[in-house]
C-alpha cells in the first residue's frame, strides 16, 4: 500500500483536455523550425562549395554554346543613322551618346543634330581616338 500512495504522488499531474494536442502541435512546430534553420544553413554551405564548379560548368556551356563577351569598338556613325540634311535620328543619337566618352565625341562632330559640313568625311568610319 505505501508502494501505490507514494507512485500515486509522483506521477505526473493529468493536463486538461485538449492540452496534449497543443503540446505536440508546438513540439511539431518547434522541431520544423530547427529543421529549416539546419537545412537553410546546410543549402548556404553546399551553394558555397559548389560556386566554383557551377561557374565552370557555365563558362563551358557558354563556350561551347557560341557566347562570347561584348566588347565595345569605334564609334561610327553610319549613313542610314542620318537623313538627307545630315541630321541624325533620335534612336541613333540616344544610342551613340549613351556612354560618357561617346557623348564628347558626338557633340564636337554636331551642330545640334545636324552632322557639321567639316566632320562628314567621318560618315561611315571609326572615329576613334
Amino acid at each position: 500500500m505505501g508502494t501505490t500512495l507514494m507512485m500515486k504522488h509522483l506521477s505526473a499531474m493529468p493536463l486538461p483536455k485538449g492540452w496534449h494536442s497543443v503540446l505536440i502541435a508546438g513540439a511539431v512546430v518547434y522541431l520544423a523550425h530547427l529543421l529549416t534553420k539546419g537545412l537553410g544553413k546546410l543549402d548556404s554551405t553546399v551553394n558555397t562549395l559548389t560556386e566554383p564548379a557551377g561557374q565552370l560548368w557555365s563558362d563551358i556551356d557558354a563556350k561551347l554554346g557560341g557566347w562570347s563577351p561584348v566588347e565595345q569598338t569605334d564609334l561610327i556613325i553610319q549613313p542610314w543613322y542620318l537623313n538627307s540634311d545630315y541630321q541624325i535620328n533620335d534612336d541613333a543619337w540616344q544610342v551613340l551618346t549613351k556612354l560618357d566618352e561617346n557623348k564628347a565625341v558626338m557633340n564636337p562632330l554636331f551642330n545640334g543634330r545636324i552632322m557639321k559640313l567639316e566632320h562628314r568625311h567621318l560618315i561611315g568610319k571609326p572615329i576613334g581616338d
